[in-house]
């Protein structure tokens, strides 16, 4: 009988070795069912999306032989963290708190080299060039098309999230190796977003006298947006035990934040040239656009997933220290409509959608005090 029991609590301490993985909180938490308190951090490797920026076209090349390349907007992924802490408690330690905070960060750099005297370049983002789609739209005013241009962007996505929840954990009354938990709390996050692009060229148009005048023309756009919203979380997780040490894990969660966002747009151009109907500074020969959203209500659904393979090993002194591998996905389900920056004169019309995605490969480890 005490055999049994001691095989019985381990492999229920190794189903909360392997639970919850800070993201969406299900793959329950690290282990304890000795003492009560653990810790655990990890490493994640990922990639985040708002289905904007990242799908955003900020240039396109035309080249002498008539060759036209679009270009896009590509953030990276990189590494981020989690950690977390946590205590067990109950008769048979089937109960836990616990709370996590997960960072990742996401940064692109898209360049365009000078496209030369014969190359154009056509600027995608400005509010504030005009392209008078003639035939010979290099040669109007507008600053939409350049030559010896180049053109670069600098995007950063940056997430984090932070959870606050319990854990019930229950056996399977049909499988004897699988286990179940169940769980709610709160969940908090925070997403940041915005580029900052700037091009350098030369306009070229004719004056009335149909003489030809090349003018320098630099051009910085700098974007950015907050989002932040906080909410109740429920889940669901499962641990099939392989073996004594070795076990899948999973977990699937949904949460409603209620928050708010704001953004902004900051535009600001310089030539000596024209830019038809669109006011000036006359002295600094400058143009400038700006666009904000004041703060306003921001809400989300937010579905979760894990899947991983965790390991654990006990010690004599009844601590132990885990590890899992796996990936997590978080779908953000914005509640508002479509962010557009529109001017009245500039036929560059942007739409960032507000719908986020946490993508990422992890690998975590936790340690029983």
């Amino acid at each position: 009988m005490i055999i049994l029991k001691q095989k019985g609590k381990f492999l229920f301490g190794l189903f909360l070795a392997n639970s919850t993985l800070a993201f969406s909180g299900t793959l329950g938490d690290v282990q304890n069912y000795s003492n009560g308190f653990f810790v655990t951090g990890g490493a994640i490797d990922g990639s985040l999306s708002d289905e904007g920026i990242n799908k955003t076209l900020f240039a396109d090349t035309f080249t002498v032989d008539g060759d036209i390349v679009a270009h896009q907007i590509r953030p990276g992924s990189r590494w981020g963290f989690t950690v977390g802490a946590g205590y067990t408690f109950g008769p048979q330690k089937d109960n836990d708190v616990t709370f996590t905070y997960t960072n990742l960060k996401s940064k692109g750099f898209s360049e365009i080299v000078n496209t030369g005297p014969q190359g154009v370049l056509s600027n995608r983002l400005s509010q504030i060039v005009q392209n008078e789609n003639s035939f010979f739209s290099l040669l109007h005013a507008g600053g939409q098309e350049m030559i010896n241009a180049s053109a670069s962007v600098s995007s950063h996505y940056d997430f984090q999230t932070a959870e606050l929840l319990t854990h019930h954990y229950f056996q399977s009354s049909v499988l004897k190796n699988v286990r179940f938990s169940r769980f709610y709390g709160l969940k908090a996050t925070e997403f940041k977003k915005g580029f900052s692009a700037e091009y350098n060229g030369t306009m070229a148009f004719l004056t009335p006298n149909f003489a030809l005048l090349e003018t320098p023309l630099d051009d910085e756009i700098d974007y950015s947006a907050k989002y932040f919203g906080i909410g109740p979380q429920i889940g669901m997780g499962a641990s099939w035990s392989l073996n004594r040490y070795i076990s899948v894990v999973g977990d699937v969660s949904a949460s409603v934040l209620g928050g708010s966002y704001n953004s902004g747009w900051d535009e600001k151009l310089s030539t000596s040239g024209v830019i038809p109907n669109y006011p000036t500074n006359a002295v600094m020969n400058q143009y400038s656009y700006k666009q904000s959203t004041p703060t306003t209500l921001w809400t989300s659904i937010v579905v979760g997933s894990n899947i991983a393979v965790a390991a654990t090993i006990p010690f004599h002194n009844g601590s132990s220290f885990g590890v899992q591998g796996g990936l997590n996905t978080e779908q953000y389900w914005s509640q508002v409509n479509a962010e557009s920056i529109r001017s009245s004169i500039s036929k560059n019309n942007i739409y960032f959608a507000q719908r986020f995605a946490v993508r990422d490969v992890f690998i975590k480890a936790s340690y029983t005090c």
